[in-house]
């Protein structure tokens, strides 16, 4: 599927979103009732060629069968320290570490990874959470070396207790990089 293609759709699923479910974003509801709501409408822009699932932790390839991903450790300890601040950054910086993942939302066929066509990462502006953490996440998701092999990641940040609807921040991501 061509990206403008997947673009137009999660546009219908975020626009029906809007119409149908702002009460969630005005209220900071959480981000796991927004992602549900989000798939749902992914659902139906992706018809039957596609299932779209929520918190989705199976890898077929995977002896433990969940997802895994590869990423340097300075890395990750850098996007976890808004969280625990008072941790160092270490000092060597080819350290690979495995860490488990479970995408918000994925496109996919389920039970094949020749047909895992999107990652998708979901972030409000009232988190906490640093979302560089979901950039690297979704670097992984789409770069060949950590053989998830999702053709696209997407990083949308919802704006929440706003009084009215501002459009979520989109970056798309594909072969381990942030693309337009």
């Amino acid at each position: 599927m061509k990206k403008y293609q997947i673009k137009r759709r999660i546009k219908i699923a975020l626009d029906t979103l809007r119409v149908n479910d702002n009460y969630l974003l005005k209220n900071d509801v959480s981000e796991r009732s927004i992602a549900h709501r989000l798939a749902l409408y992914l659902e139906n822009t992706f018809g039957k060629e596609f299932n779209v699932d929520c918190e989705y932790n199976k890898d077929i390839e995977q002896v433990s069968g969940g997802k895994k991903i590869m990423i340097l450790e300075d890395i990750w300890r850098e996007c976890h320290r808004s969280i625990n601040s008072n941790e160092d950054i270490i000092e060597d910086a080819d350290i690979l570490i495995e860490k488990s993942v479970i995408p918000d939302i994925i496109v996919h066929k389920r039970g094949r990874n020749d047909k895992n066509l999107i990652a998708i990462e979901i972030k409000k502006s009232s988190s906490r959470v640093n979302e560089n953490y979901d950039f690297e996440k979704l670097k992984a998701y789409t770069s060949i070396e950590n053989n998830l092999h999702y053709e696209y990641g997407i990083f949308i940040k919802f704006y929440v207790n706003q009084n009215r609807y501002m459009e979520p921040k989109i970056i798309y991501f594909q072969k381990g990089k942030q693309i337009d």
